[in-house]
């Protein structure tokens, strides 16, 4: 049938949202409103290392396919390579993201504990935001 999905083709629409969906938050903080508030940042953080600490599955999705498919022997290379040189090196390159996004959780979330206890005493003037 035409109208069914390509394999793959949530997890690739979810990652362009998920993707869309930092635009926004880079719009909002960056924008009229900003932040405004210490609470608005811890929630920020706090939503931002959950978001890096739930990329590691991902990651390891990704890396999981493509060791199957080349095991399966469905892949090519458009420049007649063998794929194996490709999917090893993504295979590295994704290794390091997710110990990346690991530490970008982990960071994201000490920062929110440390700002655990500000409270604000008044809001910024528009002009200094």
């Amino acid at each position: 049938m035409d109208d069914e999905p390509l394999p793959g083709e949530r997890a690739a629409a979810l990652a362009h949202a998920a993707a869309e969906a930092v635009r926004g938050l880079n719009h909002a903080a960056g924008g009229e409103d900003g932040i405004g508030l210490p609470s608005a940042a811890y929630d920020v953080l706090g939503a931002l290392s959950l978001a890096a600490s739930r990329l590691g599955p991902a990651l390891a999705a990704v890396t999981r396919y493509l060791d199957q498919a080349l095991a399966a022997g469905i892949l090519g290379h458009d420049l007649g390579d063998d794929p194996c040189f490709a999917v090893d090196a993504a295979s590295m390159f994704l290794g390091d993201a997710r110990l990346q996004a690991a530490s970008l959780a982990g960071d994201l979330g000490a920062a929110q504990q440390q700002i655990a206890s500000l409270s604000a005493l008044a809001s910024l003037p528009k002009d200094q935001s």
